[in-house]
C-alpha cells in the first residue's frame, strides 16, 4: 500500500512540476507574440497546444480548478488573431491563478473555486466588430453556460449573449456540462439537443431536477418543436430555442430577455 501512495505522490509532484514548467513557457511565448518577437499565429496555436494539455491533466491529480482555469483560457484564446499588451495582461490572470493554485498543492474549497473562475477574464463584444451594436450593453456579472460539439453553433450564441454582456463559458459534452455546473454555478444554460453520448434533451431533463439549478433559466436548442414526442414531459422552465434560421435569433432574443 505505501508503494501504491508513493508512486501516486511522485506522479502528483511529476505534474506540478511539469504544470509550472508549463505555465513558464506559456507566459514566455505571451510577452514574445505580445513583444512582436515571435508570430502571432504560431505562439497562439501553442497557447492552446499548453492550455488543452493542462485541462486534461489537472483533474486526473487532484487539481480540477486548474483544469477548469485551462478550459476557460482555452476558450479565450479560440477567437484570439494577435496578442497586444491587454490581451497580454488578460491571459496573465489565467496562468497567475493556475500557478498560485499548483505551488499551493491543494485544489481550493468548492465556493472558492466559483469566486475564482467569476474572476476570470472572459471575451466580450467590441464596438468595432462586424455586426457587433453600437450601443453593446456594459459587461455584468451573468454567466451562460454553452453546452454543443458544434464549434460554429456555439461561436453564433456567444456572440449574441456577449452583445447582450453576459459572460459565457463552453462545454462539448454531458459530462463537461455537469463539471462546470458544479465549479462555476452559472446563472443560465442553453445546450443543443444533440451531443455525444449524453444527449442534450436528458442533459437538460437532469439539470432542471438539480436543487443548485432552482430558479435558473434553461434552454434547449433543438430542431424539434415542442409538441415533439422526444420532448414530451420537458420540465416546464427548460425555453425551447429552435434552431430553423430566423427563429433560432427570435427565440434566443426571448430567452436572453429573461436573464434580466
Amino acid at each position: 500500500m505505501g508503494n501504491a501512495d508513493d508512486i501516486v505522490a511522485r506522479l502528483k509532484q511529476d505534474f506540478i512540476e511539469d504544470t509550472l514548467e508549463r505555465t513558464d513557457r506559456i507566459e514566455t511565448t505571451i510577452d514574445r507574440v505580445a513583444g512582436g518577437m515571435d508570430k502571432a499565429d504560431v505562439g497562439i496555436a501553442e497557447l492552446r497546444r499548453e492550455a488543452h494539455t493542462v485541462k486534461g491533466l489537472a483533474g486526473s491529480f487532484g487539481f480540477p480548478l486548474v483544469g477548469a482555469i485551462a478550459h476557460r483560457m482555452e476558450d479565450y484564446i479560440a477567437e484570439l488573431t494577435e496578442i497586444d499588451d491587454l490581451e497580454a495582461a488578460s491571459l496573465v490572470d489565467f496562468t497567475t491563478w493556475i500557478r498560485e493554485i499548483i505551488e499551493s498543492g491543494t485544489n481550493p474549497p468548492a465556493e472558492e473555486e466559483t469566486r475564482i473562475l467569476r474572476s476570470l477574464p472572459t471575451r466580450s463584444a467590441k464596438k468595432d466588430d462586424e455586426g457587433a451594436a453600437a450601443d453593446t450593453p456594459a459587461a455584468h456579472d451573468k454567466e451562460v453556460l454553452i453546452v454543443t460539439a458544434t464549434t460554429v453553433q456555439a461561436h453564433f450564441l456567444q456572440r449574441e449573449l456577449r452583445e447582450k454582456g453576459f459572460r459565457t463559458i463552453t462545454a462539448r459534452t454531458a459530462v463537461e456540462a455537469f463539471q462546470t455546473v458544479v465549479q462555476s454555478r452559472p446563472d443560465a444554460i442553453i445546450t443543443a439537443a444533440v451531443l455525444d453520448g449524453l444527449s442534450g434533451i436528458e442533459l437538460i431533463r437532469a439539470l432542471a431536477a438539480m436543487k443548485t439549478l432552482k430558479g435558473k433559466a434553461l434552454g434547449l436548442l433543438t430542431s424539434f418543436d415542442a409538441s415533439h414526442p422526444d420532448l414530451e414531459g420537458l420540465p416546464s422552465n427548460v425555453a425551447i430555442i429552435s434552431n430553423r434560421g430566423k427563429q433560432t435569433a427570435e427565440h434566443l432574443a426571448q430567452f436572453i430577455e429573461t436573464l434580466g
